[in-house]
């Protein structure tokens, strides 16, 4: 799978970092699955990756609703998905997930952090 090198310098920035530790509660969260790993997190792409796997990985056994919920919930189509999984047919489905999630996550804060920034430069 490509691992963008964006990511890896995002994540280095403590704000962004902090914003990326939060949504990543949230959204977990809201889909009932444990969040205590979050908080240990360092700014490392790798490790970020490794501690998501492992989270999907204890809770494999649960139900695969579960799963979709927390796709659905960070905003991970099913479709994309697949696309990911056929392009790379060796990999696990949950690093798969993982690096998704992270990509999505990322987003979701940088969008949040750009329109908030704008919102608060047009009250100027």
């Amino acid at each position: 799978m490509q691992h963008l090198p964006d990511i890896r310098n995002q994540l280095s920035s403590t704000d962004l970092f902090d914003a990326f530790k939060k949504q990543l509660i949230k959204d977990f969260e809201q889909s009932n699955f444990p969040t205590d790993f979050v908080e240990t997190l360092e700014p490392v792409y790798g490790r970020i990756h490794e501690k998501i796997v492992s989270a999907l990985n204890q809770n494999e056994k649960k139900t695969d609703f579960k799963l979709m919920k927390l796709l659905n919930r960070i905003d991970i189509s099913e479709a994309q998905l697949k696309k990911y999984l056929t392009n790379d047919k060796n990999e696990n489905q949950f690093n798969v997930i993982a690096e998704l999630t992270i990509k999505r996550v990322l987003q979701k804060v940088v969008i949040k952090q750009h329109y908030k920034k704008n919102e608060n430069s047009s009250e100027l």
